[in-house]
């Protein structure tokens, strides 16, 4: 399987850099579009597009983690990024009623125990069994 490669996405426009042969160019990227292969115009190769619109580049992470709320109940959840103001991951559906936006959140990494070393997130967006958690400072 290829590897995925993220661009950073300014105005609505990606600096495109194609890892064969190191062309560059600005693609438009369409503002509901996350992932996308595009097709270098020098080699002709397909590459897989990850698009960042953060200003805070996220690192791209993968792995379960113990979830624990402010009143006690556990579940597990699937990492997908880790950046310095939060952390985004998706939940089982049957738990996506235990958890609302504005509920405190720990953290348990079994496989890395210093990620999640910084505390407490608090929920900040839900969308299906996706949720973002912002650090608590």
């Amino acid at each position: 399987m290829a590897k995925i490669i993220t661009f950073r996405v300014i105005k609505g426009r990606a600096q495109f850099k194609c890892p064969f042969c190191q062309k560059r160019r600005n693609v438009a990227i369409p503002p509901t579009v996350r992932k996308r292969s595009i097709r270098c115009h020098q080699c002709d190769e397909m590459i897989r597009c990850n698009f960042n619109r953060r200003e805070i580049l996220r690192e791209q992470q993968s792995g379960k983690v113990l979830l624990t709320t402010s009143d006690g109940r556990e579940m597990v959840a699937h990492l997908f990024d880790i950046s310095t103001r939060g952390v985004g991951f998706d939940v089982a559906f049957r738990d996506t009623k235990k958890i609302t936006v504005g509920k405190e959140l720990k953290f348990h990494c079994s496989w890395n125990p210093r990620l999640f070393s910084r505390g407490s997130y608090v929920v900040r967006a839900i969308s299906g069994q996706r949720v973002g958690a912002q650090n608590i400072r």
